[in-house]
């Protein structure tokens, strides 16, 4: 490094977008480690090399990026992408705060809400370095259309769910008759480009048993992935032993929910039986540390999870849409949680976490095959991250220190699918500044309309008199 700083001209995000060129950096993150002086050759969207041994690069378009680090996009494995406007209303709210405030607010949910939401939620994340989100949902196919909608706008990756909740619902079909709901989702998600479809269920709680299994067999069947929140909160766990006899993802196993179509939300009280149950299916799990320090009754043990060879990604639970805080939070809870009582002090090395926020987030969620790398075929999701900066200089160890240096202030670039679809914190496609000054109001009326319920209440009722 020579104290050079890429920074962009117009020209210079007109070559990025045009059909073939040569990224060179000074440093890529590979899925073999960082790769110093390589080349990441993009054509058409998709990477069609990386150049780490000093060859020549091809006959096309260079495009020198001094000072910079270019590393796959962050994917987010477990957001509620309709609830922005709450925010900070879920600030000192006890556990399985869904019950008080996320299903009411749900409950009035419009097609103009669901559209607005979805869209703040998405310009934010991709300000966050967030190239894909995984939205964990139940909706409507009108709403979903929207949310849809909003994330093709904005030029995100999205995987996209509906479901049924039957112990709530009415009006949901029978478990042998959910093939025509899930099915019509499934042609929704074909009519947009950077969207894939799954589907989901809430949780024990919310969900028959027999329903669990259809939707689930279905996922199985459709090549899709299944979601479901599992051994979250105490109340849960004690619901289902109560009701079931068996602890959550017990009951899930027993209604044939488990396996390798399956990611679980959060598993953060579980079992070492439970862990072998996941290892053993070949299921998956979010692991979402934020929401666990914000919301929950447990930190998932998601170091013993990779040990045991349990597929992890890392989920913000709609907590907060940025992504270098995500990697910070995934350590830092684990070295709360299992480092200090075992005097571990790497709690598995930062590039554990840059894999788990990154292939391992695409893995999860059913496209590892898409996105979530630096390599041939994979489609160009990729941030370009300015290093020379005081924060994050001298560089002795990249990895470490995207996890516990970098924030979003560093973000020169995210592209999506070799678009450039943000640059400096701002969308390419989005007026940002627009959407927060025409909503705004929408989002302040949503909230006062919203029959929540709030348990803790604001900061400043709690300040002494």
């Amino acid at each position: 490094m020579n104290g050079a700083r890429w920074d962009p001209t117009v020209e210079d995000l007109e070559a990025l977008a045009g059909r073939s060129k040569v990224v060179c950096p000074d440093r890529v993150v590979t899925p073999h480690g960082v790769a110093v002086g390589a080349g990441v050759w993009v054509d058409d969207g998709v990477i069609r090399d990386v150049i780490t041994d000093g060859s020549p690069y091809p006959d096309v378009p260079v495009i020198a990026m001094p000072g910079a680090v270019v590393m796959p996009g962050i994917v987010d494995a477990h957001h509620h992408v309709e609830q922005p406007f709450a925010k900070a209303v879920s600030f000192g709210e006890p556990a399985q705060m869904w019950k008080r405030l996320w299903m009411p607010l749900a409950s009035i949910l419009t097609p103009e809400t669901a559209y607005v939401a979805a869209k703040w939620t998405f310009l934010e994340c991709l300000r966050g370095g967030f190239t894909t989100i995984v939205d964990s949902s139940q909706r409507k196919a009108v709403l979903n259309e929207q949310v849809m909608r909003a994330a093709d706008e904005v030029g995100i990756r999205l995987v996209a769910s509906t479901g049924i909740n039957d112990r709530f619902d009415d009006s949901a079909p029978a478990p042998d008759a959910v093939d025509e709901v899930l099915g019509a989702h499934l042609e929704l998600c074909a009519t947009f480009d950077r969207v894939t479809p799954s589907v989901a269920c809430g949780t024990v709680q919310s969900t028959s048993g027999p329903m669990l299994g259809a939707v689930a067999r279905f996922a199985a069947e459709a090549g899709v992935v299944f979601q479901v929140h599992a051994n979250e909160h105490t109340g849960e766990i004690q619901h289902s032993l109560e009701h079931f006899h068996r602890r959550p993802l017990e009951h899930l196993h027993d209604h044939g929910a488990l396996g390798p179509h399956t990611l679980i939300a959060h598993a953060t009280l579980v079992t070492p039986s439970e862990l072998t149950l996941l290892a053993d299916t070949g299921t998956a799990v979010s692991y979402n540390p934020v929401a666990s320090a914000w919301k929950g009754n447990a930190v998932a043990p998601a170091l013993e999870m990779i040990e045991r060879g349990i597929r992890v990604g890392l989920g913000t639970d709609a907590t907060r849409n940025d992504a270098f805080r995500l990697l910070d939070a995934a350590e830092f809870a684990q070295r709360l949680t299992v480092g200090l009582a075992t005097d571990d002090f790497g709690v598995g090395s930062g590039f554990i976490w840059v894999e788990a926020g990154t292939a391992g987030g695409a893995e999860v969620a059913g496209i590892g095959d898409l996105t979530g790398t630096i390599s041939a075929g994979q489609a160009a999701d990729l941030l370009v991250l300015d290093a020379f900066q005081l924060e994050t200089m001298p560089s002795h160890d990249l990895e470490w220190e995207l996890v516990r240096f970098f924030d979003r202030t560093a973000i020169t670039a995210v592209l999506v699918g070799g678009e450039v679809v943000s640059v400096k914190g701002q969308p390419t496609r989005v007026d940002a500044d627009a959407v927060l000054s025409d909503e705004l109001q929408l989002a302040l009326d949503t909230m006062e309309a919203s029959p929540i319920e709030v348990v803790h209440g604001p900061s400043w009722h709690h300040r002494p008199r």
